[in-house]
């Protein structure tokens, strides 16, 4: 699991690492927000089935929804 706050110097590194120089008050929001992203980005790395893509998919059984 994902820790649900960052400290400064963590959040520095990994917007570094992505290119981005935000402001003081648009790192502050970013903070404010990080766990919601943190859950976002575990969400993205578990194995989904066809349920995650509706569009694609037809015939739904009782395991799909699960």
């Amino acid at each position: 699991m994902m820790p649900t706050d960052i400290d400064d110097a963590a959040l520095d590194l990994l917007l570094s690492r992505a290119g981005l120089s935000l402001t003081g008050a648009q790192k502050a929001e970013l903070k404010k927000h990080y766990s919601v992203v943190a859950t976002m980005a575990e969400n993205v790395r578990k194995p989904r089935g066809r349920m995650a893509e509706l569009a694609h998919s037809y015939g739904f059984t009782a395991e799909d929804l699960q």
